[in-house]
């Protein structure tokens, strides 16, 4: 079994999210890495979670400060933020970027992307409200010029129309939180991921 697109799951601070992602196929998580974050991962805490994943890579999410000890988290290859005043610190990292946008406006949006194009490997557009046809011609053409991952505006219902109309490179999701040591609330994780589900590896 694999999944028909790219994922990257977002604020992952636990193991059973880790380990659910994995075996679904995802292809990227990402861990908040920066003290301030409400669910921050230490150094620590990191190679406990990715000391038991196989078969999946690691992202760090910095969106105050690029004053984060990289080296201690030694296996994350792409770094997330949706700091403007941290690209140029970023991007001079050795790993590849990827630059979170919250969409108001796909014109606006179209023109962020345009002045950090060239230090930005991957944008994550973020909607907020339910998207529709006409939002997917919009989008396919950013995704004809720019390598686009969607986040929001999306269910397990229209995640498939999204992926066959706009052409993203890939979607993206959140954690849940862990209300007890093994128990998950995935919000809705895992329906999206099932709706993706294919009988081949992608």
């Amino acid at each position: 079994m694999g999944l028909k697109t790219r994922v990257f799951v977002s604020d992952v601070d636990n193991l059973g999210d880790g380990r659910y992602c994995a075996g679904m196929g995802v292809e990227m998580i990402g861990f908040p890495i920066e003290e301030s974050h409400p669910r921050y991962v230490s150094a620590d805490k990191y190679k406990e979670i990715a000391s038991w994943l196989a078969g999946i890579k690691f992202a760090g999410e910095v969106y105050s400060s690029a004053d984060v000890d990289f080296a201690a988290y030694d296996a994350i290859e792409t770094i997330v933020t949706d700091n403007p005043a941290l690209v140029d610190d970023l991007s001079n990292r050795g790993k590849t970027l990827m630059y979170k946008i919250e969409v108001t406006s796909l014109e606006e949006t179209e023109q962020q992307m345009s002045m950090l194009e060239q230090k930005v490997d991957l944008f994550l557009l973020e909607f907020s409200a339910d998207l529709t046809a006409q939002d997917y011609a919009s989008i396919r053409q950013l995704t004809e010029e720019y390598k686009v991952i969607i986040a929001g505006g999306f269910n397990e219902n229209t995640v498939n129309d999204l992926l066959d109309e706009a052409k993203p490179e890939g979607i993206a999701l959140k954690g849940g939180s862990e209300v007890a040591v093994g128990v998950n609330t995935f919000d809705g994780l895992v329906e999206v991921l099932e709706a993706i589900e294919t009988d081949e590896w992608a």
